[in-house]
């Protein structure tokens, strides 16, 4: 009774930590898209291209979002922004020079394929042969989804990268493993201390006849 005793803390310690460890892997990600589609045609001088930035939700429904660019400064001149169909408005930031920062807004919620932004620029040199004059990049900060309900005041989030939801499993299989070969090892020292402190059975002595 005394070994079961001993037994049970150590399983319920186990099972905490593998509850703690598989919390703390399962984390919400967002798997969103965005293609940046360059304009076609023989680029010259002075003319006014532009790019358009598509956006894939992948089926999540996303209310705010956000996607930087970084354009060639020697060839290019920003001149402005149009919000795409999935986005009501698109608020830009110049980082610094030859990169830009857009913020997408739809209070309603976008979810599945559609234009992020078109993007305007003037060419001011001319144009080198096989030149990627844009590329996107992903900003630290993750998009948020539309509440479910009115709240006072939307709290910042602390999201994963845009990207796929990583597979869990993997973490739960690692943490049950540890924890079962925890509680063996726990078992096995608790009977081998039990088995060192129990008293030997002692014979008595038959007295001898005369």
């Amino acid at each position: 009774m005394s070994r079961l005793l001993r037994i049970v803390p150590v399983f319920f310690s186990v099972i905490f930590c593998l509850v703690f460890l598989f919390i703390l892997r399962i984390q919400p990600a967002f798997a969103i898209k965005y293609d940046l589609i360059p304009p076609s045609g023989e680029l010259t001088r002075g003319q006014q291209i532009q790019f358009t930035i598509n956006i894939d939700s992948e089926g999540t429904s996303i209310a705010t979002t956000q996607i930087g660019m970084t354009y060639e400064t020697t060839v290019l001149e920003y001149v402005s922004t149009v919000p795409g169909d999935a986005m009501g408005t698109v608020s830009v930031s110049q980082l610094e020079s030859g990169k830009i920062l857009f913020s997408g807004t739809n209070p309603g919620g976008f979810s599945g394929a559609g234009t992020f932004a078109y993007v305007n620029f003037k060419i001011i040199a001319a144009v080198p042969g096989e030149t990627q004059l844009c590329v996107l990049w992903a900003p630290q900060t993750n998009p948020t989804t539309p509440p479910t309900q009115p709240t006072i005041a939307p709290q910042p989030t602390a999201l994963p990268r845009t990207g796929e939801i990583k597979n869990q499993i993997g973490y739960l299989a690692g943490g049950a493993l540890f924890g079962l070969i925890g509680l063996g090892g726990a078992i096995y020292l608790n009977r081998n201390r039990y088995q060192r402190v129990s008293p030997k059975k002692s014979h008595p002595h038959k007295k001898s006849s005369d």
